[in-house]
């Protein structure tokens, strides 16, 4: 059984997420769960995610044999890498996934965001993620913020397409929310 405050998130996600094709509507914010995860790659350290408020967060949920988790990191890694310094904080979670195979892809590709180790499913019970990728941008207020997709005109609190990350129009995306002083949704 779920715990009342998940079937509350999810269901006031679902329906959002019911609305997001009708004409002339977005989806509109929701509270972002909170948990706490060890860093990947000092397990001494330990990361809550609510403690990243007033910071714009760009959450994934990945695994190392997962082929497009590793299509989209270095994605991941370009967004950091420009738009860190204005507030963006890219936090990656290893779920379903083996530690040291999660190690073994950190060492290899030398990601300098977050990654953190989702031990005891506490990151993926709050989020309710069943497959991987799944990303969710957090606005600066700790909500939950829609990401559009040019390709289909629709905007989703949960992106599963790891393509959508290429496009020339999530950094402007991401320029607008970094600008916003609230969730970036004008």
């Amino acid at each position: 059984m779920l715990p009342s405050r998940l079937r509350l998130i999810i269901g006031v996600v679902l329906c959002a997420l019911a609305t997001t094709g009708a004409a002339g509507t977005e989806p509109q914010p929701v509270s972002s769960p909170d948990f706490e995860a060890p860093s990947l790659t000092d397990e001494r350290e330990t990361l809550r995610l609510s403690a990243l408020k007033g910071q714009v967060v760009l959450l994934n949920f990945w695994a190392s044999w997962c082929y497009p988790c590793r299509y989209e990191m270095p994605h991941f890694q370009s967004l950091y890498d420009r738009f860190h310094e204005r507030g963006l904080e890219v936090v990656a979670v290893a779920a379903y996934d083996k530690l040291d195979d999660a190690r073994a892809f950190q060492e290899r590709y030398k990601f300098t965001f977050k990654l953190l180790f989702d031990n005891d499913k506490s990151a993926v019970e709050a989020f309710d993620v069943e497959t991987v990728p799944q990303t969710f941008l957090i606005g600066r207020d700790g909500l939950l913020i829609p990401v559009p997709d040019p390709r289909t005109g629709k905007s989703q609190f949960i992106v599963n397409d790891p393509t959508l990350w290429e496009l020339p129009e999530i950094p402007e995306f991401l320029e607008q929310v970094l600008s916003s002083r609230q969730t970036g949704i004008n």
